[in-house]
């Protein structure tokens, strides 16, 4: 029985083209989580972010751009926004966060901020399991399909989705 789980599980593996865990015990106070599951979330009280094609993005709740004189839209200078894309694969059907940009101080992620010294994010990262390297100012910590970005003053965390249709946006 062990051997038909261990195959059934490597087969899923190699039909979905995914090597996905969800990322456990994120220590944070996000609305949604990296990769999750969107499909039956009523975004109506959240403002729509334009400018994507082949998803939507959405800030989180209480975050409202402004607009300039040219009708484009200006983040706050403290947000988070969430973008929506099929997973795993963009022929999917099923939508899911993909990907989570947060300016806001306010926000942590495995108990860090954007204002997290450099020292501290690689420590914690790297006892999450992450593989973590320094490139330039940015420090870029992975595990399996998971990517988190620290930047001066944001976090960037994105999941890989596949494209095996090779859809054109």
């Amino acid at each position: 029985m062990k051997k038909i789980f261990i195959t059934v599980c490597l087969l899923l593996t190699v039909l979905t083209g995914c090597n996905t865990t969800p990322l456990t015990n994120p220590n944070t106070n996000l609305e949604f989580w990296i990769a999750e599951n969107v499909d039956d979330v009523d975004f109506s009280k959240h403002q729509e972010k334009y400018g994507i094609m082949g998803g939507y993005e959405y800030y989180g709740l209480g975050y409202i751009p402004t607009i300039d004189e040219y009708g484009q839209q200006i983040d706050p200078e403290h947000c988070v926004v969430y973008t929506i894309t099929s997973y795993p694969d963009y022929s999917s059907k099923a939508q899911h966060i993909t990907a989570i940009s947060i300016t806001d101080p306010n926000i942590h992620v495995y108990g860090l901020t954007v204002n997290s010294e450099k020292q501290e994010i690689k420590t914690v990262m790297e006892n999450e399991g992450f593989t973590v390297e320094e490139i330039g100012y940015s420090i870029i910590a992975r595990k399996n399909d998971y990517t988190f970005s620290f930047e001066e003053n944001q976090i960037y965390i994105m999941v890989k989705v596949t494209n095996k249709l090779g859809i054109i946006f």
